[in-house]
């Protein structure tokens, strides 16, 4: 699987999430925070499928937006949690050994 395929899974299972909720009534939208955390997660997604390969965006990603998904949310706040940190796991697993030294975390721990 390729950095594209990791994303494009990740940025729909996400879209989906969030128009399932939209078309909920008022009270259930209100009431359920999947949304937040799923659009924070995808929110630079335009950006990140312009290359085909890793770069400095791809790193910040991880380095910011996937570690704020991991630490932030939860099972109880989104039901692909643990779908999303296993994609994002994915990712981790497919940076490039010569740009691995930007990281500063290991990736999500899948429990």
């Amino acid at each position: 699987m390729e950095k594209k395929d990791v994303y494009l899974e990740i940025y729909q299972s996400s879209i989906q999430q969030i128009n399932r909720v939209a078309t909920n009534s008022g009270l259930l939208k209100c009431l359920d925070k999947s949304i937040y955390y799923e659009a924070q997660l995808i929110h630079k997604f335009s950006f990140l499928l312009k290359n085909e390969y890793f770069n400095d965006m791809d790193i910040d990603f991880l380095n910011w937006g996937a570690k704020n998904y991991y630490e932030m949310c939860d099972v109880k706040k989104s039901v692909l949690y643990n779908e999303q940190l296993q994609r994002l796991s994915m990712l981790f697993s497919l940076v490039p050994e010569e740009m691995r030294h930007k990281l500063e975390w290991d990736g999500p721990v899948i429990r």
